[in-house]
């Protein structure tokens, strides 16, 4: 019994393996480095060096310490954030760390406004074209701005740090509304909604009224994405792993998208529902060796 318990573990990691491979990938995620874009008021990333060569005794070691705001370069804002009592990032729910994900594009805006917004409208017109959002929906908004990282005056419109002279596009409080009712009215949860900018309000805000409404909701934000214009409208997953800190109104996180095989004719979401699956198939027969 014993060596069948371990044969199915084996057949479940395979299987694992197996949904994972099944489609391409996108990391979502700059590196964290001096360069990382920051808050104009809040600290910059910085490394230490401890340790970097060959020891003594032969073997290579490298050691070093970091420091860095909660929110800079690729990070998520927790509810905590804007909303008082709400969830803190090591509150949020596992599960809502993954789901299927959508792009919302205002490219063309953007072009011709640098603080527009995406807007209740943009949402209802991207709806009557390609349905309604799945449950667990996490949400990207393509603006383009992400072309402008790393150069902090073209990404925040100053070289300052003066927050009065912020110059970037977001995500207008009636959207905001829009996804925050949206349980309400369809029974689909919104997750979270991320974006290639700075901040999920744009850069004239000064209330930060579309933090506020969505974290009241407990849909938490990912500011400083990479690569959005990698990704397809409809049709990929998403799976979200900020640090895990304690209280934290924020933290440095890693976000991977995963696209379906183009020769694959399954549902979009067969790859994530046949990991989700086996991994608890997997979790099952741990448990049940534990107990022999």
């Amino acid at each position: 019994m014993p060596r069948l318990a371990s044969s199915l573990a084996l057949v479940c990691v395979a299987a694992i393996h197996g949904a994972l491979a099944d489609g391409s990938y996108v990391d979502l995620t700059y590196s964290f480095d001096e360069s990382a874009m920051k808050w104009p008021s809040r600290q910059p990333f910085s490394r230490e060096e401890h340790a970097r060569g060959y020891t003594p005794r032969g073997y290579w070691y490298e050691s070093y310490s970091f420091c860095m705001s909660e929110h800079a370069g690729t990070h998520m804002d927790a509810p905590s954030h804007f909303a008082e009592g709400k969830w803190s990032i090591d509150q949020i729910p596992i599960t809502h760390f993954m789901g299927q994900g959508v792009v919302v594009d205002i490219q063309d805006k953007v072009e011709n406004n640098p603080v527009a917004e995406l807007t209740s409208d943009d949402l209802m017109t991207w709806m009557d074209e390609h349905g309604p959002l799945p449950d667990g929906v996490i949400l990207f908004v393509r603006t383009g701005w992400g072309k402008r990282y790393g150069n902090k005056t073209a990404y925040f419109g100053t070289d300052t740090n003066d927050t009065s002279n912020l110059i970037f596009p977001g995500i207008n409080p009636g959207a905001a509304q829009l996804l925050t009712g949206y349980e309400a009215a369809t029974g689909r949860r919104v997750f979270g909604v991320g974006l290639d900018t700075p901040s999920l309000d744009n850069g004239p805000s000064t209330l930060f009224t579309s933090h506020v409404e969505l974290f009241t909701a407990n849909i938490y934000g990912l500011e400083n994405v990479a690569n959005l214009e990698k990704l397809p409208t409809t049709g990929f997953q998403v799976i979200v792993m900020p640090m895990k800190i304690r209280g934290g109104s924020g933290a440095p996180v890693r976000i991977i998208a995963t696209l379906p095989d183009a020769n694959s004719t399954s549902h979009a979401s067969a790859p994530m529902s046949l990991l989700h699956f086996t991994a608890t198939v997997f979790l099952l027969v741990c448990r049940y060796l534990q107990s022999l």
